[in-house]
């Protein structure tokens, strides 16, 4: 979608005012500008607020469960992304330039005009500006602006730096979203642009307004998708039987996780370096296993069996596993979305273990395993969000 710049028509007296292996063990004029990466006040999404769990997770002894929180429910409930609470109205006035000798592009957000009011009763907003340069949707492709408090005519004078290069152009898509920031995290939408870089002038152009538009069905909140993911289980029996009197025969239990589809972009060049992590849960000794890194890729694919040995088919009925996909790196990794296949029960030895929580496919094809031993059984299922903490990921 194409948006062409609107007429400057702010009212007169008007002052403008944000390869792997089996592995077995486990533009134009500028004002005042700075870059900014990620402005301090709250957002709609919960980066911060998963961050702020992850450390209080991480100072409690897990229990014998292998629990992963307090309650996630509550953590996600305090950062909420609100649409269709105000109308949406106004203008944004923005510079695009890309300075290929740095591989750099560059948007100056310079203000805001005649935006809608979230709060009816005094007529203002706490205005910000958040920018993804799609197709990157992670954290690190996020840019934002400072809030400027009480006014509907904000002046932030920012400049936000992506690294792309020139090759790279054509194919990304600036979106643009301006958000009332809410004391309690309730952040408000005001309005939305979308700018492909492909129709844009980037070689020293000037400032532009443009209009701001409603939420377009492209972004509409439930239709992400975190990608997809390709599995096959299969239960081996051991080899000799269990004495009549003697405890339960123990088995393998035999992993491939073959291929993930559509996973989140992770790079500014819309590449990931993903792998994937496995537990059992509950995570005891060898709970754990792991594929190799696939590189620069958003569909990678992975060889080889993970193996979880001594366990019986018995136990399988009562544990869950648990795939979490991340994106290596050497700082800090990021989890791109979570799979658990179990009986979804919900309970483990008769008491509440949230999770054993498998749905659809995710239990359908557990239960498959179960009821075949010595076959493989495989299927794709999605993602689920990677505010969905992995148990065993924080520990």
């Amino acid at each position: 979608m194409t948006v062409s710049p609107t007429e400057d028509r702010s009212p007169a007296g008007c002052q403008p005012g944000d390869s792997p292996r089996p592995v077995r063990s486990p533009a134009g004029p500028e004002r005042r500008s700075q870059t900014s990466l990620a402005a301090s006040e709250p957002d709609d999404d919960i980066d911060q607020l998963v961050a702020q769990h992850r450390r209080r997770s991480s100072s409690t002894q897990p229990s014998a469960l292998g629990s992963r929180s307090d309650s996630l429910g509550s953590v996600q409930s305090t950062g909420e992304a609100r649409y269709g609470t105000v109308t949406v109205r106004g203008d944004i006035e923005l510079a695009v330039r890309h300075r290929s000798g740095q591989h750099e592009l560059e948007l100056g957000v310079h203000r805001c005009r005649q935006l809608a009011a979230a709060d009816t009763r005094r007529n203002k907003s706490d205005p910000y500006v958040k920018v993804y340069l799609l197709p990157d949707r992670s954290k690190s492709g996020k840019r934002k602006t400072k809030t400027k408090k009480h006014t509907l005519n904000p002046v932030f004078d920012e400049t936000l730096k992506f690294a792309v290069p020139s090759s790279e152009l054509e194919s990304r898509t600036l979106w643009i979203t301006v958000w009332h920031s809410d004391m309690f995290g309730r952040n408000d939408f005001l309005g939305e642009l979308l700018l492909p870089l492909s129709d844009q002038s980037l070689e020293a152009a000037g400032a532009r307004w443009y209009p701001l538009q409603q939420r377009s069905e492209l972004h509409e909140e439930g239709t992400d998708r975190h990608g997809d993911v390709v599995v096959a289980f299969k239960y081996a029996p051991p080899d000799e039987p269990a004495a009549k009197r003697g405890p339960p025969a123990r088995g393998t239990l035999h992993v491939m996780v073959k291929e993930a589809k559509q996973l989140a972009a992770v790079r500014s060049n819309g590449s990931a370096d993903p792998f994937c992590k496995c537990y059992l849960l509950p995570a005891g000794k060898g709970g754990k296993q792991r594929t190799s890194v696939a590189r620069r890729t958003t569909s990678p694919r992975w060889r080889g069996s993970l193996l979880f040995g001594d366990v019986s088919a018995a136990e399988l009925r009562e544990r869950s596993l648990e795939l979490a996909v991340w994106d290596h790196s050497l700082t800090s990794s990021e989890l791109l979305g979570v799979a658990r296949f179990n009986t979804g029960s919900g309970q483990y030895q008769g008491q509440p273990a949230d999770w054993m929580d498998a749905l659809g496919q995710e239990a359908s094809l557990w239960e498959q395993m179960l009821e075949r031993p010595g076959f493989w059984v495989e299927g794709s299922v999605p993602l689920r969000a990677p505010t969905e903490r992995a148990a065993a990921a924080d520990k």
